[in-house]
This record gives structure tokens, C-alpha cells and sequence, in this order.
């Protein structure tokens, strides 16, 4: 499949796009790496005809299996594995037992790799009837570009939304690495931090029921959708934005799951953008490549995970709440 999932497996429930090899609970990780196409890409230098010497600032990326072509890199570059993010991954979130839930590559040859650890014992979020599990994501690609990242994201079991889980307005929960200055050594101490960050959850947990019960007013949550989908300041129309406005407003008042209590409060607000980003928000068509791997790439990376991150810190800016480190 070219430039969209290339080879995925997972546990337990079938993804919302379809895709994928399932693999039983008790799978090894031997069995998740194999399933979900890891490989080892290796490094061969370049050759520009008609010199017989490589090229010296210059280097190839490719499949150690099958020899596929993945990039052109700097000499510099140093190849971090799938394998070692996804064993990092799995170290440091192993004291409080996560569990493999899914795996796979993305892109042409499978350029693009990623693991999700799920944690047991989902929270529970008062007047909310639908629990929020809690996932941690590795992500890498031998492209040349993509950095290796480490963070913790939340998904509300009744409609799929992600959440990244946010210890400060820096993003404390999440780390970017690039394949350079000494990046294996770098990913070894970032493995280290996030496990020490595991019990970010539970003061996600603690923000959440904080915003379960503090009231959010339409004109609080207007203010919030001008950071998140600001209109233009100029004098033309604008279809899009306005019916991107108008259907979070929808959902902000009969969201999936939001009833109740839980309506007009802060927690539905961040809800109805959260579903607006992950399920509702035009994705642009990128020739070549499948919606729903885009979809899947935004809600973890992109623009969702973004949108998400400016409506969490607006909402707490209106509610006049703070997040605890």
C-alpha cells in the first residue's frame, strides 16, 4: 500500500479503519514485532555515475529484508530501529504493566514506523459513563525527517477520541529526538524520564474531574474556538471555518457521551473539539495516500493532536485552572 498503512497488527477490538492483523492477548513481543513489519533498515553509501567514489556527505537508507529504497540522509544521520523505540516504549512504561495494542508501519515500504502500549485500570471521569484508556505511542521513520517521539495520549472509549495527555503548556508529556547528536543515547534518557512521567495520568485524572465540574459558558467557549478555528480577519467569506465553528457548538451541546451533568461544562468543551478533530475536521487529500492513514497520523501527531493541545490550554485559561506538575 503505497503512502498509508503498509503492515499493522493489534489486540483485543478491530481499529475504526479496518485495517490490520489481529494477535492474541498473550502475544510476545517477538510475535508484535514481527506482525506489525518491523525491520532493520540499514545504511549502503550512494554512488553518482560515473564516479567509482560514494558520495562522501551522503548516505542510503534501506530495508535490511527485502532491500526496498527508504531515503537519502546526511552522513551525519544516526538509524534508530522500530525495534529499539518500541523496546523503549515497552521499558519504561513496564512497572505499571502496559500491554500491546497496536503496531505497524506507515508509508511507502513502510518508511514510517509506531508502537502503542496500553496501560491497565482506564480513569474514570465524574458524571462521565465512558471510561478514558490510557495508551503510550512511539513513533519513527527512516525517511530523513521524522523524528523518534515518545508521549502519552487518552482515548475516550465512547467515540475514540484522543486526548494527549498534557502535564504543562510545554508539552512535558512528549519528547522529539532527531537522528542526530548521539540519538540512541538520547532516547535511552528519554526512556528513562517518561517512565518516571507514568503517573501523569492521574493528575489528568485529577484535571478532568476538575473540569467535569466547572461550568463553561457559550460566550467562555466561543472565546475557546477563536484560538482553535479563528476566522479570517478580512472581508470574505469563509464556508468552511464557519460550518467547522458550527459543528463543534454542535457537538459541544450533544457531543457523543456528553449528557447530563457533563453538559456545559469545561470537560464537554474539550470533548467537543477533541471528536470535532479526530472525527469531523476535513482532512486535505494528498494525492497517493489512503484518508484514513492521514486521519490516523493527524490524531497522533498532526493537526488534531495540535488543535487538541490549544484547546486544552484555552479552556484552562477561561476556567481559570492551572495544570499541576
Amino acid at each position: 500500500m503505497s503512502h498509508d498503512i503498509h503492515q499493522m497488527a493489534y489486540v483485543g477490538e478491530e481499529p475504526w479503519h479496518g485495517l490490520g492483523t489481529q494477535l492474541p492477548t498473550a502475544s510476545t513481543y517477538e510475535e508484535v514485532v514481527q506482525a506489525a513489519g518491523f525491520y532493520t533498515a540499514v545504511e549502503r553509501p550512494l554512488y553518482s555515475p560515473p564516479m567509482e567514489e560514494p558520495i562522501p556527505d551522503r548516505k542510503g537508507l534501506f530495508r535490511g529484508d527485502t532491500g526496498e529504497y527508504l531515503s537519502t540522509v546526511h552522513k551525519g544521520y544516526e538509524v534508530v530501529q522500530f525495534e529499539e523505540v518500541a523496546r523503549t516504549l515497552v521499558e519504561a512504561a513496564g512497572g505499571v504493566g502496559a500491554i500491546f495494542h497496536t503496531a505497524g508501519t506507515l508509508g511507502r515500504n513502510g518508511v514510517r514506523g509506531w508502537l502503542l502500549g496500553e496501560l491497565p485500570e482506564p480513569l474514570r471521569v465524574r458524571g462521565d459513563k465512558s471510561p478514558i484508556r490510557r495508551y503510550v505511542l512511539g513513533y519513527t521513520g527512516h525517511d530523513g525527517t521524522t523524528a523518534i517521539t515518545l508521549k502519552n495520549v487518552a482515548t475516550r472509549v465512547v467515540c475514540q477520541n484522543t486526548i494527549g495527555v498534557a502535564l504543562n503548556e510545554q508539552d512535558g508529556a512528549e519528547w522529539h529526538i532527531p537522528h542526530f547528536d548521539n540519538a540512541k543515547q538520547r532516547l535511552e534518557e528519554a526512556g528513562r524520564a517518561f517512565r518516571e512521567l507514568m503517573d501523569s495520568y492521574a493528575r489528568f485524572g485529577n484535571l478532568a474531574n476538575r473540569l467535569a465540574v466547572t461550568p463553561f459558558s457559550e460566550e467562555q467557549f466561543r472565546r475557546v474556538l477563536d484560538v482553535v478555528l479563528p476566522m479570517p480577519e478580512d472581508e470574505g467569506n469563509h464556508p468552511r471555518i464557519i460550518h467547522a465553528r458550527e459543528k463543534v457548538v454542535e457537538l459541544y451541546h450533544a457531543g457523543t457521551g456528553i449528557e447530563g451533568d457533563m453538559q456545559g461544562s469545561a470537560w464537554a468543551a474539550l470533548q467537543a473539539v477533541a471528536e470535532y478533530a479526530d472525527h469531523h475536521r476535513q482532512t486535505r487529500v494528498v494525492q497517493g495516500k489512503r484518508m484514513d492513514a492521514m486521519r490516523l497520523e493527524s490524531i497522533w501527531m498532526g493537526k488534531a493532536a495540535s488543535m487538541k493541545r490549544q484547546a486544552l490550554t484555552a479552556i484552562l485559561s477561561e476556567s481559570q485552572l492551572r495544570l499541576v506538575a
